[in-house]
């Protein structure tokens, strides 16, 4: 990827608008709380409440069937459905709850989506015909 493609990569350049925003916004929160607390809170937040949601979203609805805002707005849904649910029933089967666990679900959501986004795209698209049942009609 050269200089050019990437300056045309509008999730690219959204990706580190984001980040730099998330970045000053811990700095400021560095003023009260202390620099590794207001980063541990704004990015765990964004990882926690954003990321597993914002992964689900593209696995279930493809590039333009919603938009920027309905996405954010599902993200932070699907988040907050998911990821308590998730940490609870698997609390139910045995497994204690704590900072590692959850962290290493919430990995396990977001790789799932990967997974499932990947899998969508290298699956073959099916005719529209439903594989020449149109041609026996006729």
């Amino acid at each position: 990827m050269n200089l050019k493609q990437l300056k045309e990569n509008k999730i690219l350049k959204y990706s580190l608008v984001s980040i730099f925003g998330l970045i000053v916004l811990s700095l400021v929160g560095s003023i009260w709380l202390g620099i590794e607390q207001s980063f541990r809170i704004v990015f765990g937040s964004v990882y926690v409440l954003f990321l597993p949601g914002l992964v689900l979203t593209f696995a279930f609805f493809k590039g333009k069937e919603i938009d920027v805002l309905e996405r954010i707005a599902l993200s932070f849904a699907l988040s907050i459905a998911v990821v308590p649910l998730s940490v609870f029933y698997l609390n139910l089967v045995g497994m204690k709850i704590n900072v590692l666990n959850a962290g290493l679900v919430i990995a396990f959501i977001i790789l799932a989506g990967f997974g499932i986004i990947y899998w969508q795209k290298k699956k073959p698209k099916e005719k529209l015909d439903g594989g020449g049942c149109l041609d026996r009609i006729k």
